[in-house]
Parts: structure tokens; sequence; C-alpha cells
């Protein structure tokens, strides 16, 4: 098609529906006013606007796509209607014009194109096309043939016109004009079954993206079949209000349908509403039935009249009965055979949840989608962790299980062994275990986070002991041992000048071992924390480090375990803030209240602190040790602020 033939297409189609609309009102004024919109209206409307708006916007977007222009045609064929049944009532009453009776027989048979256009729009998807070549044919000669038997056959029409007969009409061939109609009508009702069920055999078929896009249209046309029964009901039990709304709403979920699969909307719900809708479809055929088989029983064996509320009764209660069963067997029926391996994994879960004892989540998993590495990795402070607490990275193919709006857990799948829609499924089968399981791991990694924090206690003690040995091997021992050979030397070889001489020097060397021994003891815990607290620690500590100490810490004692965690983080603050930071100042503050002790040590250094280096996470480890919580940051002004809270209660 060219450029011109899609422009001439285009705009001799698009405004033929607001135009008759148009129509629709003048004839309206000429009538005396626009009358009151009931609920119906509403609906007819609102259908002829979404068939009309849905139609333009797929020939819009590709104007070589059948599809459009058959829903098109529906939003027109719905506005047709409301136009030859006001024309009618104008050219019957004021205007007496002799096209009456004619557009009286065209408003009669207009619903049949209704029906012509809504299997089109199903037959021309993309996905479908191709496999129904001839019921596309066979839909419009049914049409064809149903609309000119109409207006040749004899017979009166329906009401309000029930007095009409065709102006076109032939006398004499009444009966097979007339049965040429219905059985054309029955053939368009069977083409229009036909077209949902080859759509969702196509979208049985179809995988990936292709299915994703079929899901909201299968969503939409599932209500087709039971609506259309049920308006055809109620049309001839002459409810025809409700007919109406049944087609109304019929008409509108199928084009929403179709709007929604233009826009490929992806969403596993989607797939529970097609279910869902299949299985209310099914159930609403079991009930209508039901309730037939009541009325023609009890009339046929009972002599009751056929508007007895008795019969009404027993007909309610029989379809209310059977309601339930024929949805629970009619879901089940629908998961089956609408997705067989999602259906196969939920059946597998199910099954497993209901041992006792349940087996491992993990294996019941891999069971279910036949991927072995399917796993559930839980939310975590520092990532994400297995079920026995282990840290895990998850892979880029993920389903998240979202519980009260949060993400509780995600599923790791590979997406070459198992389709995602299944392993959705599962994680909806299986969530409150997961969110169980989400509580063990949780335990599961505070035991791991104890046992690595134990495992680096230990190493941390065994680094300090090798350090302590190695300085007394190094140092005071080596210098002992040099002064006992002085010492023998002189006594063997020296006079009295030598050996006093070699005396001084054993005092000064001893003096400095002296010292030497007390550094050492200090960087377990000075004499001074002891005797004076932390107070009395921190004094002495100021006394011996070459930069300036600020220091406000309160004159209270504590038990000696804390006591000795306080003095630990801060000796190793101001030992690192003096070695590293570049620093001119520290500050350290020390405060308590009734249950806790706060300590804090600030530098004015560079910063840049790593609280997962060694010494911090050896610090963090010893106040964990002691139910505290330590925190490493660096200053919005610059330099560091280590700061630890102990239990002191």
């Amino acid at each position: 098609m060219g450029t011109f033939a899609r422009v001439l297409a285009r705009v001799v189609a698009w405004p033929l529906a607001p135009a008759l609309f148009a129509w629709q009102l003048a004839i309206h004024q000429r009538l005396g006013g626009v009358p009151g919109i009931g609920p119906a209206d509403v609906l007819y409307l609102v259908a002829m606007l979404v068939c009309w708006a849905v139609g333009v916007l797929l020939t819009w977007r590709v104007v070589d796509q059948p599809a459009g222009w058959a829903f098109l045609g529906l939003g027109t064929s719905l506005t047709w209607s409301g136009f030859a049944e006001l024309y009618t009532e104008f050219a019957l009453g004021p205007a007496q014009n002799a096209n009456g009776p004619l557009m009286a027989t065209f408003s009669d048979t207009s619903f049949v194109w209704w029906f012509v256009f809504l299997a089109l729009g199903l037959q021309f998807t993309p996905a479908v096309r191709s496999t129904s070549r001839a019921l596309p044919v066979l839909t419009v000669v049914s049409g064809v043939v149903y609309q000119i038997a109409a207006l040749l056959r004899s017979t009166h029409l329906e009401r309000p016109h029930d007095e009409i007969v065709s102006p076109w009409a032939i006398p004499g061939i009444a009966g097979p004009i007339g049965m040429l109609a219905a059985v054309s009508v029955v053939v368009l009702g069977l083409c229009l079954l036909a077209s949902v069920y080859v759509l969702v055999a196509a979208f049985r078929r179809a995988r990936g993206e292709a299915r994703q896009q079929l899901l909201w249209l299968v969503a939409g046309a599932m209500p087709l079949a039971p609506c259309v029964v049920a308006a055809f009901a109620a049309s001839y039990a002459g409810f025809d209000e409700a007919a109406g709304w049944v087609l109304s709403v019929c008409v509108i979920t199928l084009a929403l349908g179709a709007a929604m699969s233009v826009a490929k909307y992806r969403l596993y719900d989607v797939e529970r509403i097609v279910t869902d809708s299949a299985a209310y479809a099914i159930s609403t055929g079991a009930v209508i039935a039901v309730f037939g088989v009541v009325v023609v029983v009890i009339t046929r064996s009972i002599p009751v009249r056929a508007d007895s509320q008795l019969l009404t009764i027993l007909a309610t209660l029989a379809a209310a009965g059977v309601a339930r069963p024929a949805y629970t067997w009619a879901r089940r029926v629908v998961d089956r055979h609408f997705n067989r391996r999602r259906f196969d994994a939920v059946q597998v879960v199910r099954a497993g949840l209901a041992e006792s004892p349940a087996p491992d989540l993990g294996v019941l998993l891999v069971e279910a989608t036949g991927d072995p590495q399917a796993r559930v990795l839980f939310p975590a402070d520092d990532g994400w962790v297995t079920s026995d607490g282990r840290v895990a990275v998850p892979g880029q193919d993920v389903v998240d299980v979202v519980r009260r709006g949060q993400v509780s857990a995600r599923i790791e799948f590979d997406p070459s062994r198992c389709d995602r829609t299944v392993v959705a499924a599962v994680a909806q089968e299986a969530a409150a275990e997961i969110d169980n399981l989400g509580l063990r791991a949780e335990l599961a990694r505070q035991v791991e986070q104890i046992t690595e924090s134990r495992a680096r206690l230990a190493g941390a003690h065994l680094d300090e002991r090798r350090r302590m040995e190695r300085d007394l091997h190094d140092g005071a021992q080596q210098r002992i041992l040099a002064i006992a050979l002085q010492l023998r030397s002189a006594r063997v070889n020296g006079g009295d000048t030598v050996l006093r001489a070699e005396v001084d020097r054993a005092i000064t060397d001893l003096a400095l071992t002296v010292q030497e021994l007390r550094d050492l003891a200090s960087g377990l815990q000075p004499a001074a924390l002891a005797g004076g607290g932390l107070r009395a620690a921190t004094d002495e500590l100021a006394s011996r480090i070459p930069v300036r100490m600020k220091l406000d810490v309160v004159d209270q004692r504590f038990p000696a375990s804390v006591e000795s965690g306080a003095w630990f983080v801060i000796a190793e603050a101001v030992s690192n803030a003096v070695k590293h930071a570049g620093v001119d100042e520290v500050t350290i503050r020390v405060s308590a209240s009734p249950s806790h002790l706060r300590v804090a040590v600030l530098d004015d250094g560079v910063g840049g602190v790593d609280p997962h280096g060694r010494g911090l996470q050896g610090l963090a480890d010893r106040v964990a040790a002691l139910g505290g919580v330590l925190s490493a940051v660096d200053q919005p002004g610059g330099g560091t602020r280590v700061e630890a809270v102990l239990p002191c209660a």
C-alpha cells in the first residue's frame, strides 16, 4: 500500500464513527434534546470509544495490520447500531421518512457486524493470522449472508418494530430465507468461538516475548464465549438492557486487552488474569447450564408455572451450589493445559510443603524448576546471603519475592533451564516457607558472623602473642643476656676499676630493660588503668604522646572488662592517628549513662579511615564480644572519628 493509499484509508475510515455520533446528536436535537444517559448507555459509549481508539492506534502504528482495521470496524459498527436505531425512531416518527422501514431492518440486524468484527479482531492477530486463513473468509461470508437474508425475508422484525417487514422482502420464500439466516448466524457464532480457541492455541505455542505480548489479548478474549451466550439468553428472556450490559463489558475487555498487547506489557500477573478469566468463563458456563437443566427438569416433571418464584429459587440454589466446585475444577484444568510446566512445578512445591517434615526448600526448588543451579538468596546488611548464612552475589537472572511491599528474597535461576514464569509461580506458592527460611538464614548469618569474629579474635591473640615473644626475644632478653656476659667478663678479666665501670654500665642497661618491659606491659594494659581507671590511664597516655591532647573523660570507675575494652579502643585509635593520619591534635571523650559507656577519639588528620581494616576490625570484634558497637567515620571538616558504645550496667 502506497503512501497516498495509506493516508486515504485513514482519512476515510477514522472519521466515520465520529461523524455517525455527531449525526446522532443532531437527530437528538431534532427529537427535542439529548435524553438522560443511564448506566447501560455509558457502558455502550465506553465500548464504542475504546474500540474506535484501539483501531485508530493500531492503524496509525501499522496501517497494513488487519487487526487494527477490524477493531476500527467494531467501533464503527457499534456507532452505526446506535445511529440506525435513533434514525429509525426519527424516520418513523416526526420525519415520516419512507426509508424508515429499511433503517429499522438495518437496526434490527446491526448486531451481526459486532460479532463479525469481534471475530476478525482475534483472527487477524499476527500470531493467529498464519494459522487460520479460511476462518476470516467464512466469518465475513456468514455475516454478509445473514445481512442479505435478513433484508429479503418477509418475517416481522424484533421489538419495538415488530409490526414492520423489510421493504426488500421477497414473498413466498420466507421459510428458506429464514433457515438460511438462522444457519448463517449459527455459523458466525461458531466462527467467533473458533477464533477464541485459535487465539488460545497460538498463545500456548508461543514462547518468550511473543507469549507475553499475547497475554493481555487472551485475557480480554476469555470472557467472550460466556458473555455472548449470556447476552443471547438475556435477550431471549426479554432483558435487552442486561444483554447490552454484558456485551458492552465483553467488547471493552477485548479492546483493552488488545491495547495492552500493543503496549507490550510483560507481567506475570497478566498470566494469572488469563487463567482466572478462563476458569471463570468455564465455571460461568457450568452455572448457566445447571440453571437451565434444573429449570427444564422441574418444568417437565412438576406442574409448575415457568414464572414461578419456587422454580427460580431452586434453580438459583443449584447453580450457586455448583459454582465453587466448578471454578476449582476449571482452574485446575486451565492451569494444567495453559502452562503445563508451571502447573507441574507448583504441584511439586505443594506436595513437598504438605509433607511432614517438609523437605529442604533448596532441594524442593531444584526439583520443581528442574534447574540444579536454582537457589534462594536473602537480603543482609552487607549484601545477600544463602540459606546457611554465607555471603553470595546474585546473578542477572533472578525473581524477586515481594512481601508487604519489600523484597524479602531472590530466587536465582538459569534461564536456559527454566522459564521465569515458572520460577515466579514457585516463588508465589512457597512465599510463606521462604519467609521462614529467611528468618533461619538471618540466624545462620549471625552465627557465621560470630564464628568469623571468634576466628579473627583468635588470630589477633595469636599475633599479639607472637609480637610479645619477638619483642621479649629481640629486646629485653638479649639485653639481659648481654649484661650477664659483661659482668662475667669483668669479674674474670678485669680489676676493680674495670669491674666498677661494667657495673655502672649494667645498671644503665637494666634501667633501659625495665623501661622496655614497662612499654611492653603498657601495650597490654597500663598500671594506671587498674589503679585510677580511664581518667588516670588517659592522663598518663597524654603525657607520652608527642601531639596536643584534649581530654574530656568522666572520672568514674566501671567493670574491669568494660574499662579494658574502652582502653584498647582509645590506645588503638590514638596510635593510628599519630602513626598514619599526620595529626596535630587528638581529642578523647569518655561519657557515661546509667546503661552505656561512650568512648570517642577524634583527630584533625587527613581522614580516609577504612572500617574494614585489620586493626579496626579487631577492635570491632573486641567491642562486639562485650556487647557493644564500634564505628569509624571521616568527619565532614577533616579527620577521623572512632566511637565505641559499651554496655556498663
